[in-house]
């Protein structure tokens, strides 16, 4: 799991067929259909129709795919959602352990009513035919929006053996903790860090970046999008999550080790008077960007 390559989670409304069609050619590492925030209370029927054919067109085109489900609205969104080729969901608002096994539960009674189960890597077998164990359970993405959700992190990530990702909902946490007058959410680097150690102890992977005060976030321009990555991967994260087409290459770049990182890496990894710790993080680097690489070409070969 260490080296599963997310690095950009685009997220597309799933009832807008210019916007859909867009992420299918933007490169990203992971789409994120949207039955929530971008979804009009008008049109969540529409989208909701439009998700099962949305799934295939995705992962056709390279991308793994999660939904981004209601939490007020969960039954009618998975039973939209839980198809063959989805690889999770993406759950904002949860704020307790109970809430995420019940999402948990009610996950497994889709799959097991549909015969569905998590597809393997792009570029392995393309489907399995049965459930064999947690390996093929659909995952769920945790969005920790909240002071609570954030507090209570660890009790939430262990509720579920699901839960492989968390990030943080930077709008949202702005608006429960208050933002200065800057606009700025100062306690935003130490939930970045605290999200990167609780997510490592817990074994899942810590999805964000290293947003500036003055860039738009989700909607920052590449150029802003890709610094943010930069920092976000030095800091430990490995992937983000963004609302523009655009975005998505460079977050790919950002959180891919660059050539003269890679060639640093290679020195250090073959230095005999470098330290343990000096070559383990060389491997590190060396084993993530072969990683990065492999990704890249099965989007390339499609």
């Amino acid at each position: 799991m260490r080296n599963r390559v997310q690095r950009s989670w685009l997220i597309a409304p799933a009832n807008d067929d210019a916007r859909l069609a867009t992420a299918a050619g933007s490169g990203a590492d992971v789409v994120v259909l949207d039955l929530q925030d971008t979804v009009h209370e008008t049109k969540k029927h529409v989208a909701r129709v439009r998700v099962k054919n949305a799934i295939s067109e995705m992962r056709a085109h390279g991308s793994e795919v999660y939904v981004r489900c209601d939490p007020e609205l969960l039954y009618a969104d998975f039973a939209a959602s839980v198809w063959r080729g989805l690889h999770g969901v993406v759950l904002p608002g949860l704020t307790t352990a109970d809430q995420v096994r019940e999402a948990d539960r009610l996950l497994g009674e889709f799959e097991g009513a549909r015969g569905v189960v998590r597809p393997p890597q792009l570029g392995e077998i393309l489907e399995a035919d049965d459930p064999r164990g947690p390996e093929q359970a659909l995952e769920i993405h945790l969005c920790l929006d909240s002071g609570r959700a954030n507090w209570d992190a660890e009790d939430l990530i262990e509720a579920s053996d699901r839960v492989r990702s968390v990030s943080l909902g930077r709008a949202d946490l702005t608006m429960d903790l208050r933002e200065e007058p800057s606009g700025e959410l100062h306690m935003l680097p130490y939930l970045n860090q605290r999200l990167i150690i609780v997510a490592n102890a817990c074994g899942v992977r810590p999805v964000g970046a290293w947003w500036r005060a003055t860039s738009r976030g989700l909607a920052a321009s590449p150029d802003d999008t890709q610094r943010a990555a930069i920092d976000g991967r030095r800091a430990g994260f490995r992937g983000a999550l963004c609302m523009k087409a655009d975005q998505a290459r460079a977050l790919n770049e950002g959180f891919t080790p660059t050539a003269e990182e890679v060639a640093q890496a290679r020195a250090a990894a073959s230095d005999p008077n470098a330290s343990p710790d000096e070559r383990a993080i060389a491997h590190d680097t060396l084993a993530w960007a072969e990683s990065c690489k492999a990704r890249d070409g099965l989007k390339v070969e499609e």
